[in-house]
């Protein structure tokens, strides 16, 4: 896809005494008269002129791994190109973001920056900028997976730009599956459907290479997978769906794979660790997702595992999650703000910084990425996102539903399992939940 030149706006000479003083919470120094625009693809030509008043900018921060020491690589970059901005990489836990963000604006002194997640910008969407007055909104949206859409969205406000994304799907027991001679899917047109998979999975487990099946991840989001690609939803326009066909054939379906022994019940029971199970060797199949791939190179030894394509129903699909960047209102460097996070989400910068910390990108430009591991893994993953139903979108778009919905799969469907409830009642409790929510919020008439 090409990529977006994004345009700029000059920062009004004369600032107003308020906006001078909310300057002191998240920037440094005085704005350029002129703004010194960074282009995407940040190469010399924008670099700021010697005699740009200099602007300091702190960026919240926290870490799930390496991705840190990369940033910081690239706002080093940066800072090289822009010899008058200074960027303060301010790293904190990730249990303190919202409450240190809500201080801060609370206080009038909003960092220039943040890295948030979904739940940041569906609690202070008003307190961020909004892109679509810095740049082509239309065209940055095109940049970017539609699954996506709820990580940096507020209505029409382009309230962040994100920097990367999870996606679920199929890890499996490459030597296993070879001991038993099943072939896994290895490309778009030959994918299993999922009666194809439990017959594939019953034939590795019966040759003896395994002693396990399948472990799925908590019973919500990675199981979530399963559902919309049965054509299911935890909603829609007209409120909870669980109760529809497609969604009661996704919940019988599983439920059978643990009626059957297929599935490892104790991890949806009594938490038992899904991911020692699989590194044990002792499981054909775990649908877990790219968090993974990292901690499965560098600690199974004892067999070759790999990643192949989610079984299809009626439609593929994943579940997208991931992490963005906002700049906010009120800092009087918004323009510098917006300038930085421009440049390190696109195309070049994104995918250096997706390279190095083992993510996938959330860009339509970044999917075939070369990693220093996994590659042909980590492209599978990329395929499944691309192939994401808009369902899953619909659900993930609404502030907070998700955590109503999964915590509620969570709880009942151990009760499903033991036969305390049946699928039809776990539905119509969940979507009688659903429907108060989207009630509660506007989403229903």
């Amino acid at each position: 896809m090409k990529r977006t030149t994004t345009s700029r706006r000059v920062l009004a000479l004369g600032l107003s005494a308020a906006l001078a003083a909310a300057l002191l919470g998240g920037c440094g120094g005085s704005p350029a008269e002129e703004n010194a625009a960074a282009e995407n693809s940040g190469d010399a030509t924008a670099e700021t002129s010697s005699n740009a008043e200099p602007v300091e900018m702190d960026l919240i921060w926290w870490t799930d791994g390496n991705e840190t020491a990369v940033m910081q690589s690239l706002i080093d970059e940066y800072e090289a190109l822009h010899p008058n901005i200074t960027i303060n990489l301010q790293e904190i836990a990730f249990e303190d973001l919202t409450t240190k963000l809500q201080m801060s604006i609370a206080g009038g002194e909003s960092p220039a920056m943040s890295r948030c997640v979904e739940t940041t910008i569906s609690q202070l969407s008003d307190a961020m900028v909004d892109f679509n007055d810095y740049v082509d909104g239309e065209a940055l949206k095109e940049e970017y997976l539609d699954s996506v859409d709820y990580l940096y969205l507020a209505g029409d406000q382009i309230a962040a730009i994100p920097t990367e994304v999870t996606a679920n799907g199929m890890i499996y027991n490459k030597t296993a599956f070879e001991a038993a001679g099943v072939e896994v899917p290895t490309g778009e047109d030959d994918i299993w459907t999922w009666d194809e998979f439990k017959q594939a999975l019953q034939k590795v487990v019966d040759s003896g290479a395994v002693k396990y099946g399948m472990v799925i991840d908590n019973p919500s989001h990675r199981w979530a997978t399963i559902l919309y690609e049965f054509g299911g939803s935890l909603a829609n326009e007209q409120g909870g769906n669980l109760s529809s066909p497609e969604s009661l054939n996704a919940i019988n379906y599983t439920k059978e794979l643990f009626d059957e022994g297929l599935a490892v019940s104790s991890i949806w029971l009594s938490g038992e660790d899904p991911n020692n199970l699989f590194r044990s060797g002792e499981v054909a199949v775990h649908i877990a997702g790219t968090w993974m791939v990292q901690n499965y190179d560098e600690n199974i030894q004892d067999f070759e595992w790999g990643v192949t394509y989610m079984p299809i129903g009626t439609t593929r699909s994943s579940v997208p999650g991931g992490k963005s960047i906002t700049a906010f209102k009120g800092t009087g460097c918004e323009q510098e703000a917006v300038d930085f996070i421009t440049w390190v989400t696109a195309q070049e910068q994104n995918a250096r910084y997706c390279q190095e910390c083992l993510f996938v990108s959330p860009r339509v430009d970044n999917a075939n990425i070369e990693y220093p591991v996994r590659s042909e893994e980590f492209a599978v993953f990329a395929n499944e996102l691309a192939n994401t139903t808009p369902a899953a979108s619909f659900d993930l778009s609404m502030p907070g539903y998700t955590t109503i919905a999964y915590t509620a799969l969570q709880d009942l469907w151990p009760e499903v399992l033991a036969g305390k409830l049946t699928p039809e009642e776990m539905a119509a409790e969940i979507d009688a939940q659903t429907n108060e929510y989207m009630q509660e919020n506007g989403y229903l008439n």
